[in-house]
């Protein structure tokens, strides 16, 4: 007896120590459809056994961008690894929870709950990968602050910094090669976002060295792509494709469906800035079909309510946890009085538990209700940006703009227009004028991209642009336009 009782202690004590990568094969990684396929007919034998499953498919919807699906797993793995009382997992899937939220539009309005689980644990086991996995979400967190329209925010960007290099100091005390290139990635699309774009290819280059030490496709892609990004930030378009089209060239089995729809969004930028016409077209098609496919919004709200569900179910527990906790008490009273008293204290707390969850579900209830009137003010907005690259797109196929008094202007032999107070001077290439009433601003919105507002009574087509000097543009018929200071190609 004495010797079952060492096992059972000793087989305890194993299991309390598992990590949840124990549990973690190749096959949802390298690819999740065809463990999906099989795992429908996989039998498990524990109840260690159901917790990891539920953790392998999570991770394999996760790996096909199916978060809302993945989010429902992870939740599940939770709650049966917490029954078994095997905290090391259970606090890992904090984390892959947060990363699957925190992927979505509006992430702020959910806070950090599940990312301040995993960072006291983190504390608590003092383990350096967890402490470096907590900083770069951390970092994360703070660029994804930044006001990349208004850029007047940088203070976020140097608290991100700062997160990212304390990340660091912990991965630096391991041999976890792949927290240290996720960090030093980070850095680099940091310094990109500030304009450094020298730093920012030294990190991303550090970055290589480690993803090249884990043989992992997706971490490589997204150093391509990255990489590609400087280029493309920097203006320099040309080698941002060569860049871009390596990240193409990799076999990614996860994250496919997102990461490649990013991907040919950026392509089509860079073939439209090189005037690649073709090419554009064609990973503009590329990018709309996986925009189609992949259903950003409905996916945010299927993750919003899978999350809270999952808290009130949460909070449930806990409340019926103490009414069995207060009913054995009451039994064990001898005295009816007392009994009836303690009954009393029991209803009245019961009451008023139920009506702060009651006034917490209302509120639940009204956050859904503005998410939906988002999700339709968003469709609008969609809407509108398809009706506006429909125009741009009549714009290319047929190469003309119909002034107000119907006359057809070519784009290709427009090279700049004046504005003179409520009028606009139309110059052609062939020397040719023409002189309309209207206002710069709203011809600017019927002129392809190629078309740049130079100074606020200037646009100029960039295709004719021999030399930007300082304060002045150089046409290819040496006629000079002046530019404004902040003024950049």
């Amino acid at each position: 007896m004495r010797l079952i009782l060492i096992v059972l202690l000793l087989t305890g004590s194993l299991l309390q120590a598992q990590r949840l990568d124990a549990w973690l094969v190749k096959g949802p990684d390298e690819n999740p459809e065809a463990y999906l396929a099989q795992a429908k007919n996989r039998t498990a034998n524990t109840p260690t056994d159901v917790a990891g499953n539920f953790f392998l498919i999570a991770r394999s919807y996760h790996n096909l961008n199916q978060e809302d699906t993945a989010l429902k797993y992870y939740f599940l793995a939770k709650k049966e690894f917490e029954k078994l009382n095997l905290e090391e997992p259970a606090k890992d899937l904090s984390l892959e929870i947060h990363k699957v939220i925190s992927s979505q539009e509006n992430y702020d309005k959910y806070g950090n709950s599940f990312l301040d689980e995993y960072f006291g644990y983190a504390k608590k086991t003092k383990s350096n990968d967890r402490l470096a996995s907590s900083w770069n979400e951390f970092g994360k967190n703070f660029y994804t602050e930044f006001d990349f329209d208004k850029r007047s925010n940088p203070q976020v960007l140097a608290k991100a910094e700062d997160a990212f290099k304390k990340g660091i100091e912990f991965a630096s005390k391991t041999d976890n090669s792949r927290i240290k290139a996720k960090l030093y990635g980070n850095l680099g699309a940091l310094e990109n976002t500030r304009q450094n774009y020298i730093t920012a290819l030294n990190y991303l280059d550090t970055a290589r060295t480690f993803i090249l030490e884990t043989e992992d496709n997706y971490e490589l892609f997204v150093n391509y792509y990255n990489y590609g990004n400087n280029y493309f930030t920097e203006g320099n378009f040309e080698e941002a494709i060569v860049w871009f089209k390596k990240a193409e060239n990799i076999v990614i089995p996860k994250f496919r469906g997102k990461s490649k729809r990013l991907l040919y969004k950026k392509l089509t930028q860079s073939y439209d800035e090189v005037n690649d016409q073709p090419n554009r077209k064609v990973y503009q098609k590329l990018f709309e079909a996986l925009d189609r496919d992949i259903n950003d919004r409905e996916q945010n709200i299927a993750i919003h309510d899978i999350n809270v569900k999952y808290q009130v179910a949460e909070k449930d527990q806990q409340i019926s946890s103490l009414e069995q906790f207060k009913d054995k008490f009451h039994k064990n009273r001898l005295i009816f009085g007392i009994l009836l008293f303690l009954v009393f204290l029991l209803a009245l707390y019961s009451f008023v538990r139920w009506k702060k969850l009651d006034y917490t579900k209302q509120k639940l209830e009204a956050e859904r209700n503005r998410i939906q009137e988002e999700k339709l003010e968003i469709e609008e907005q969609h809407t509108r940006a398809v009706e506006e690259l429909e125009k741009v797109k009549n714009i290319v196929t047929e190469g003309f703009i119909l002034l107000k008094d119907k006359t057809k202007i070519y784009i290709n032999d427009l090279m700049y227009v004046k504005s003179e107070d409520h009028y606009l001077n139309l110059f052609g290439s062939d020397g040719k004028r023409h002189f309309v009433r209207g206002k710069l601003a709203e011809i600017m919105l019927e002129l392809p991209p190629n078309f740049v507002k130079c100074q606020r009574s200037y646009i100029v087509n960039t295709n004719y642009i021999h030399s930007v000097q300082q304060g002045m543009i150089t046409l290819k018929n040496k006629e000079e336009i002046p530019v404004s200071r902040g003024f950049r190609l």
